[in-house]
């Protein structure tokens, strides 16, 4: 399911953020993303990506349908609150690795301003290769984002439940990692 000329801004280009970029732009969407304060090595990748510069939050806000913040996860509700106070009535898509509560939380920031939310949880490095990166998503409007990635490399995968259950199993994962123990995951 393509969904092209859909227009889709990104926050942040940063390592993973670009990876999310290119596969969306490889589904067909036009990729967006907000220069002002982002440093050089942001605006490096962006062009690299041939991603359209927006200049700032508020014009990407105006011109996107869909927003996906993949951003340090201490400022994930930050950019949330960000986004919503900009007046962001179209879908966001919170790909953060942070606890379901707080994204729980962003959700209802977004949802309160009148837009859609859909949780994710990235599972893996940054998408470079088919097989190697999935982002599972979680909520009411879960497919509609999975098409926004169709294409890959990044691989979506809808799962059934609420918001909050994407970023469970996120970190669920890293806690696996950090512990040391071994994990296999395939969907």
């Amino acid at each position: 399911m393509m969904v092209k000329n859909t227009t889709l801004g990104i926050l942040h280009p940063g390592a993973m953020g670009i990876t999310v970029a290119a596969s969306a732009q490889n589904s067909g969407c036009d990729v967006f993303w907000v220069s002002e304060g982002r440093r050089a090595q942001s605006i490096e990748r962006a062009n690299s990506e041939q991603l359209k510069d927006a200049g700032t939050l508020d014009e990407l806000v105006r011109i996107c349908e869909v927003i996906v913040c993949v951003c340090p996860p201490h400022a994930a509700e930050d950019v949330a609150l960000k986004v919503a106070a900009s007046g962001f009535t179209g879908l966001y898509i919170d790909g953060n690795a942070i606890s379901p509560e707080r994204v729980a939380a962003a959700g209802r920031t977004i949802t309160g301003s009148g837009g859609s939310f859909v949780d994710g949880g990235i599972i893996g490095g940054p998408a470079i290769k088919p097989d190697s990166t999935w982002l599972y998503l979680s909520g009411p409007e879960a497919e509609r984002a999975a098409a926004c990635f169709s294409e890959g490399p990044l691989e979506p995968c809808v799962m059934a439940g609420d918001i909050g259950k994407a970023s469970a199993l996120k970190m669920s994962l890293d806690d696996c990692r950090h512990s040391r123990m071994p994990t296999t995951f395939r969907r």
